[in-house]
């Protein structure tokens, strides 16, 4: 992960920096080019952004921490995020 601040802020170096409660909602996808990479888009109003997760790992630390600033943290599993086939 680039940088996660005080369990609010999502920095990714030399390009931005986003306020996760003000994320509308979070879409994700495995990264077809690069094996354990997922893309992550947070939506936030008409606008978005887009962000690479290095691992499953950074893509579930990011969503719960959403779910936390949304109300309640919510344990999220590997099966919730990627189904395996």
């Amino acid at each position: 992960m680039n940088e996660l601040k005080e369990d609010k802020y999502l920095i990714k170096t030399n390009s931005y920096m986003i306020d996760l409660s003000k994320v509308d909602f979070i879409t994700w996808k495995e990264n077809d080019k690069k094996e354990n990479t997922y893309w992550a888009k947070f939506h936030i109003g008409t606008k978005e952004a887009r962000y690479v997760c290095n691992g499953i790992e950074e893509l579930r630390t990011v969503l719960e921490t959403w779910s936390k600033l949304n109300g309640k943290k919510i344990e999220i599993e590997d099966e919730d995020i990627i189904e395996e086939w």
